[in-house]
Formats: C-alpha cells, structure tokens, sequence
C-alpha cells in the first residue's frame, strides 16, 4: 500500500542516479533515517535541484511504502539552508560531521524526534555568526551518543558505581565510559583525565553557558567520545569530516 506523506527532514547525503536523478538519503522528523529517489532533480529545469543541498532542512513530499527500501520524493520546499554554515570551512566541517554521525550511526526508520529536533537546533546555531562551532559540536556530540543509548555518567563510577571525586585522577574506559582512579588500575584502553577536563566535560552536559575551556580540551573531549563509539561499533571507523582542514 502506497501512502502520501509530508515530513521534515535533513539532507545528509546525495548520489547521482542515471542521467538526470538523484538517490538522497534523509534524516526525516516522523521516519527516521530514509533513503529516497528525487526523479529529474539533476535537470536544470527542476524545481528541487537546488533545495536537497547536503546540510539543508527541507519539508518532503513523499510515496511511503514501508515494502520498498527506496521512496520516491514528489516534492521538496527549503526550510533552511544554513548559508552562514557553508560560507565558513570550520562551521561546514562541523556541520558535515553532525550528518555523517546521522548517516553512519543512525540505523534505517528508526524514529528519533528530539535528537531530530536538537540537530536542527544545533545546526541553528552554528549558522549563528558568533557562535564557536567547535564547542557546538563537542556539546551535540555528547547529546548524540545519550540519545543513541549510550549516556555517559558524570556522577558515578561506571565500572563499581562508586561516587566520581573531581580530585581524584578519574579515567575514560573506552568500554565503560567514565571510571574512578581505583577501577582504572584494572583497565586497559583507557584515557585519564585532568581535573580540568574532567569538570569541563560535567559542564558540557548541563546547561552552564558561560564557559571557559581551550581548544585543545575540546578536542580531547571529542578524541575520546570518537574512541567510545568505535570501540562500541565495529563498522564505525570514526569522524572522517573533522580531517577536513
């Protein structure tokens, strides 16, 4: 059964299909992970051609057919194209690593509505002139990994459930996710912290604005939440958007 539906959705990748197609694939609001066919929107005369832009939100118009792994896309208004985002190399490789963790990470249909919703938040506000990108990006990667199942705790040990002491040389297990200095002398493949990372990654997951951290810290942050995944994920090779100069 063929159903017509309308949906929100962001462009995460796009392929040429025959002379004059293109194959997308979609992270929708109501459906999830998609992979569509857009008919014509190669041809110069397509009214779609120019609004399935990678990165861009749109509203589809689409023949839902839960048979068929390929749906076909009747129509496509822009809602946002984030133009400030792909004037900016440092903001579009942020950007592009946001999608190509929806891509690689996100299995097909399954519905995510407030992670879609956050990533439209996200992309919002790199699109914001001012606004770190960097810092976005380490913060979204933190929400991504607890909607995806693997909330990390900053409270307690993640190995015996021990209460974290900010003093104490805590560690990243790569298996487990954030342990105490006396579970860390068991472990292998682990990363430990600095008091001051410690506590900057605690603030990353509340709602503290005002900040102050270093680059460099953020990209360790990032380095190990990277490891987590690939260590979790054997087909996941990593974050090949951040490689981008």
């Amino acid at each position: 059964m063929t159903e017509i539906t309308k949906t929100e959705a962001i462009v995460l990748r796009k392929t040429k299909f025959s002379d004059s197609s293109l194959i997308v694939e979609l992270f929708t609001k109501d459906y999830g992970k998609i992979s569509a066919m857009l008919k014509g929107a190669r041809s110069s005369k397509s009214k779609m051609r120019s609004k399935v832009d990678l990165i861009n939100c749109v509203e589809i118009v689409f023949y839902k057919k839960e048979s068929k792994d390929l749906q076909l896309v009747s129509q496509a208004n822009l809602i946002n194209h984030f133009i400030f985002i792909k004037e900016d190399l440092d903001k579009l490789k942020f950007a592009s690593a946001v999608c190509e963790l929806l891509l690689k990470l996100i299995p097909e249909h399954e519905i995510h509505e407030k992670l879609f919703r956050g990533t439209i938040r996200i992309l919002e506000l790199m699109n914001t002139e001012n606004n770190d990108a960097l810092l976005l990006f380490t913060r979204y990667l933190l929400f991504f990994i607890k909607e995806i199942g693997f909330e990390i705790s900053m409270d307690s040990c993640s190995s015996c459930g021990n209460t974290l002491i900010e003093s104490q040389k805590n560690a990243f297990s790569y298996a487990d996710g954030i342990i105490c200095e006396s579970c860390n002398q068991n472990k292998t493949l682990t990363y430990e912290f600095s008091e001051e990372l410690f506590n900057l990654m605690k603030c990353l997951t509340s709602k503290i604005n005002n900040l102050t951290y270093k680059k460099s810290q953020l990209e360790n942050i990032i380095f190990i939440i990277e490891k987590f995944l690939i260590y979790h994920n054997s087909e996941f090779k990593g974050i090949k958007s951040l490689q981008i100069l």
